[in-house]
Order: C-alpha cells, then sequence, then structure tokens
C-alpha cells in the first residue's frame, strides 16, 4: 500500500485558500482535519498518510509513520511509547 500526502492550500495541486464550493477541496479538507485513531492528531497537509477505508468515504485515515511503528512494534506497544513521551 502506498502512502499519499494531501496538499497545503493555495499551492498548485491543493485546495482553495478560503472557503469555496469545490468538492475537491471539500474532501481534501475534511481529509486534512481526519483523526488519526493511533495518535489522535489530525492527518494534516503534506503529511504522509494511508486510507484504510474499503470503498468511497476517506473515513479510516491513519498517519503513515504512526502505522508503520504499530507494524514493527505492535499497538501495545506504540501506546505505551506515546504515554512515556507525554505526547
Amino acid at each position: 500500500m502506498a502512502a499519499g500526502t494531501l496538499p497545503t492550500p493555495g499551492s498548485k495541486f491543493g485546495p482553495c485558500v478560503t472557503a469555496c464550493a469545490h468538492r475537491d477541496c471539500a474532501e481534501t479538507r475534511k481529509m486534512a482535519a481526519a483523526i488519526c485513531e493511533y495518535c489522535n492528531g489530525p492527518i494534516a497537509y503534506e503529511t504522509r498518510f494511508y486510507d484504510r477505508s474499503a470503498g468511497e468515504g476517506h473515513t479510516d485515515l491513519v498517519h503513515a509513520t504512526c502505522a508503520e511503528v504499530v507494524v514493527e512494534t505492535g499497538l501495545e506497544a506504540y501506546h505505551d511509547a506515546r504515554k512515556g513521551t507525554g505526547t
């Protein structure tokens, strides 16, 4: 599975800087605001992420870094490490 990124607002391929009626812009903003299930942080722009959604909707996005650490160390070890760092 390849990780994707979301271009920043106002960049060549990014959403409009201000609110607009473009569906693509709205979907990109929605994806950027989605919360990673591992770290509870927003997916954000210019950050690698995986879309684990089945079908359409982009409802299951996770940061690539979070997912890769979970695969390497396991979910429990990931959460233990986050507790230890205070993040």
